[in-house]
């Protein structure tokens, strides 16, 4: 049973565990402080022993505001995997270790579906975020991207700025 003698000495976190905010979980050290002890404890008894004790360690607005962290951090986390499984299965490129084994396929994307619409305008947005041509000064062959009627042409005016031809 949590008490504010003990968790005053004994305290680590508290939020909410579910969406309805009805349940808080008590993180506290044991005795000897080598284990976590979580500890449940229901919010809808708002004079209980409990909840009280922990309202003298933390506010309930600590922890809404602990809540919503913790929630964010989660979502960091869980996000950051879920990128790091799409770039090691190859649904996603690491910008930073591109596969050889996708050149054959950017390639043919380039010459054999020159003209495909949505491929050129995403050519051309990647591109402009090439350092050396977005920085570049040559306002000519900057315009000649944006007025490419193909892949190709407008890879060939960016390598020219690359180039510095």
């Amino acid at each position: 049973m949590l008490t504010k003698e003990y968790l005053k000495d004994h305290f680590i976190d508290a939020y909410f565990i579910d969406n309805e905010r009805a349940n808080i979980e008590v993180l506290t050290t044991s005795e000897d402080g080598k284990k976590v002890i979580p500890t449940i404890i229901p919010f809808t008894n708002p004079g209980g022993d409990m909840l009280e004790a922990v309202k003298s360690v933390m506010s309930i607005d600590d922890i809404h505001e602990r809540t919503h962290n913790k929630k964010k951090e989660e979502r960091k986390l869980f996000e950051e995997k879920i990128m790091e499984i799409a770039k090691k299965d190859g649904v996603v490129l690491d910008e930073q270790k591109v596969d050889p084994k996708h050149f054959p396929s950017v390639i043919n994307a380039i010459v054999n579906e020159d003209t495909n619409e949505d491929h050129l305008f995403a050519i051309k947005l990647a591109l402009f975020e090439v350092d050396k041509i977005r920085d570049s000064e040559n306002a000519e062959l900057k315009g000649a991207i944006r007025k490419s009627e193909s892949k190709s042409e407008a890879m060939m005016y960016a390598l020219k700025i690359i180039c510095g031809k």
